[in-house]
């Protein structure tokens, strides 16, 4: 695929949206995750960091997870999984009432992360070739950086209006869900049929 190719499948659009989607929730979290666990839960930061080392030793996890199935099995769906524990992680957090519930939020969200994570670039070169790749992840990254900055600010103004990041991260899980949506939808497109573009 060119880059123009790329551009008019429906493929391009959808991997962005479920990617921009990701980076949405990830950037959230790691603003506003270590505030939420202290001030709105009432854990020192001492114990909050725990949960968030937890969540780094998971990501790595998920990286070699990746590492291991990544041929094997359907990126695209193994990354509709993540989002929907991208979702179920945010969930946990956002009502958790235990410490348990805080584990449970970083193991869910650090493995999907690490998981899903290099698996971005590798379905768009599955999916495009490489002749383009360099500028079809570039156009990608265009989109995907408004789900990195509007993260933040979603949670943190929703955490402005209510008084607690509940509901910033309910909201961010049903991004994530949809994300989910977005992948499972992305199919790998073909080139025959965009032959003269």
């Amino acid at each position: 695929f060119t880059a123009r190719q790329a551009l008019r499948t429906a493929a391009f659009w959808l991997l962005s949206i479920g990617h921009g989607f990701a980076l949405l929730v990830v950037s959230a979290v790691n603003v506003h995750a270590l505030t939420h666990m202290s001030a709105g839960l009432g854990y020192s930061l001492a114990s909050a960091s725990v949960f968030i080392t937890l969540m780094t030793f998971a990501q790595t996890a998920g990286v070699m997870t990746g590492w291991v199935i990544g041929d094997r099995f359907d990126k695209r769906k193994v990354s509709a999984a993540c989002m929907l524990m991208h979702a179920s992680g945010l969930i946990a957090l956002a009502w958790a009432s235990s410490a348990a519930w805080l584990v449970a939020f970083s193991l869910l969200h650090g493995v999907a992360w690490g998981l899903r994570g290099p698996f971005m670039q590798a379905i768009r070169a599955d999916y495009f070739g490489r002749r383009a790749i360099g500028m079809i992840l570039g156009i990608s990254a265009a989109f995907i950086a408004i789900g990195q900055v509007a993260g933040p600010m979603v949670a943190g103004a929703l955490a402005d209006i209510t008084g607690d990041y509940r509901t910033g991260f309910t909201v961010l899980a049903l991004v994530a869900a949809g994300g989910s949506i977005a992948f499972l939808k992305a199919k790998k497109p073909q080139l025959p049929a965009l032959k003269g573009g």
